[in-house]
């Protein structure tokens, strides 16, 4: 490194005047010439300096841009549908500066993610990065809807037991010891995480796997799009109703306990911060939601129609006799929800999915279900029942708060920063 120094400049000097023939001109001009080099060499290592300082600062805004590219893809994999994206960030805060975060070209599957990367430069003007990244979502893997019976919520200590004279299509699985008695017809794969007892007569078609590895992930549920409902109606004045024969049209909310009778249709949805109670011989129309704090009980000998959610918070509970989505298309069959229960008794017919988070009790005979059976376990399947998978009947990517378990995938392109 080059130095220069009074005392260098003052022994230049003194030479030159010594000197014989060199006049104070020249004197003059040696000096600026010296004088000129030396502010060239200091300007030289200034520039250097600050060139160095504004490439950290561009590299640590490059690194807020990816912080918050990576923020939002982890919101965005919490998310079933991109055509209404997570809310977005501006000027947060992090390390040494703050990022912002913005969306493009958004549908269900794909979007187009800009992150901004901003810190204050030495100068006081912000220095900032941009970067954008394309986006895509794809699901693959076995899941619940692919097996007819699925409960994968147990600890692997319990045992489930499939009684007598069951005619089931599709494949089961259980997280337990299995039990299945005498004369079943089963049409698919049977898989345990324990052992596996068949009875006499009974056949099935597939493979019996025992100690077998979970085939997919267990669905969750997600209860606070209810809960919220539900305080909702809790913030009304306290009283039970009696619906009588009425048309529903948007939400009713009802701070205690509810009692139907003889008939609800039109479209809507009746919140309960108590019991729901649906009587005898009693219809329930399409397009119907039934969401309660408490217990939600059907009683004998009802019709339920199509597209409708049977939600409870503690205990759906189905009597006998009682006919669900009868005739249901794609999409069009019947939910019963539960994070805990969900209680079936006898001759029950049932279009759609029934799913109780902690445990499903069927302790009575001759279930009849198109759809799918699933929960966190299966305390007994009583005799006599037909189960056949189909897994069209119900949308359950438009179930509030439902996680199928569907193993997502997100591919991204690499990163380009716009001119």
């Amino acid at each position: 490194m080059f130095i220069w120094s009074r005392k260098a400049s003052r022994g230049i000097f003194d030479l030159l005047k010594r000197s014989s023939g060199i006049s104070l001109i020249a004197v003059t001009i040696v000096m600026l010439v010296v004088s000129t080099l030396a502010l060239i060499i200091a300007s030289t290592m200034s520039t250097g300096s600050i060139s160095s300082v504004t490439d950290i600062q561009a590299q640590q805004a490059f690194y807020l841009a990816q912080a918050g590219l990576e923020w939002y893809m982890e919101e965005l994999g919490n998310d079933s549908d991109w055509s209404t994206p997570p809310t977005v960030k501006t000027d947060q805060s992090f390390g040494a500066g703050t990022f912002s975060v913005s969306y493009a070209n958004q549908a269900e599957d794909s979007i187009d993610v800009t992150a901004t990367g901003k810190v204050a430069g030495w100068d006081g003007n912000d220095v900032q990065r941009v970067i954008t990244q394309h986006i895509e979502k794809t699901t693959g893997g076995d899941t619940f809807a692919d097996f007819a019976i699925f409960f994968g919520g147990g600890d692997g200590t319990g045992t489930t037991t499939i009684n007598k004279n069951q005619t089931i299509t599709g494949d089961t699985f259980v997280y337990d010891d299995l039990v299945i008695g005498k004369n079943c017809t089963i049409n698919g794969d049977v898989l345990a995480t324990g052992t596996i007892s068949v009875g006499s007569g009974t056949e099935i078609s597939g493979d019996t796997l025992d100690h077998s590895s979970a085939p997919a992930n267990q669905p969750t549920l997600d209860t606070t799009y209810y809960d919220n409902l539900i305080t909702t109606a809790s913030e009304e004045s306290h009283s039970n109703r009696t619906f009588n024969g009425e048309t529903l049209s948007g939400t009713e909310y009802v701070n205690g306990n509810v009692t139907i009778k003889d008939y609800v249709d039109g479209s809507g949805t009746i919140v309960a911060t108590g019991r729901i109670t649906i009587n005898r011989n009693t219809d329930i129309g399409d397009n119907i939601a039934l969401i309660s704090s408490s217990t939600l009980k059907m009683k004998k000998n009802g019709n339920v129609g199509k597209d409708v959610t049977f939600y409870s918070s503690s205990r759906v509970q189905v009597d006998n006799g009682v006919v669900l989505g009868s005739g249901a298309d794609t999409g069009e069959g019947v939910v019963l929800l539960s994070p805990q229960k969900v209680i079936l008794k006898k001759n029950i017919t049932i279009t759609g999915l029934i799913f109780g988070a902690d445990e499903v009790d069927i302790d009575k005979q001759n279930l009849t279900l198109t759809g799918n059976l699933c929960g966190g376990t299966l305390t007994e399947l009583d005799k006599g029942a037909v189960i056949t998978k189909d897994s069209a009947k119900v949308d359950v990517g438009s179930i509030q708060g439902f996680d199928s378990g569907a193993e997502t995938t997100m591919t991204i392109s690499s990163w380009h920063e716009p001119l």
